[in-house]
């Protein structure tokens, strides 16, 4: 921003976003027009932003974009991550395992349809299965039900669970 201004700024973010003004283009996995209307755009780095940005659903809110940060390759957990999502295929069924890993961004269920090549009412059912046991978190938002992971979800999809304890 220092060097080279708002253009400067917003063209350093690719490929993630393209900066062609008067438009900033987004990778995100639903097709959507978003006029600003004069207002702005608050850009928010995060860590915990993977592969694409995250804008907040609700149009009538100040417009936020959170967009992911490069993660250093020692970031990432240890070798037992190659064979997590074998085992969580497993554990919970594949797509059911897919719906849980989309979950690491906030979507709607059309989202998830889509972003997973399944119907609708399959991302609603397999979402339900994943709430019920409090791997995920649906809220509805006017016309839309947003589905996040809960912290239990985000650990489990991560291999962040505690060890297990010997029975007593």
């Amino acid at each position: 921003m220092r060097d080279r201004g708002v253009h400067g700024l917003l063209d350093s973010f690719r490929p993630v976003m393209i900066w062609q003004p008067p438009v900033l283009h987004v990778r995100y996995p639903e097709d959507r027009d978003l006029h600003l209307n004069g207002r702005g755009l608050r850009l928010i780095p995060s860590h915990f932003c993977w592969r694409t940005p995250i804008a907040l659903a609700d149009p009538a809110l100040p417009q936020v974009l959170a967009y992911p940060v490069a993660h250093p390759p020692a970031w990432a957990p240890e070798a037992t991550q190659d064979r997590r999502p074998e085992a969580l295929a497993t554990l919970v069924g594949r797509t059911r395992a897919r719906v849980l890993a989309a979950l690491d961004t906030t979507a709607t269920t059309g989202e998830l349809a889509r972003r997973l090549s399944i119907s609708a009412p399959s991302a609603s059912e397999h979402v339900a299965a994943l709430r019920e046991v409090d791997l995920a978190h649906s809220q509805r938002m006017g016309t839309q039900v947003i589905h996040t992971l809960t912290p239990l979800g985000a650990a489990l999809l991560n291999g962040d669970l505690p060890p297990r304890r010997p029975a007593t």
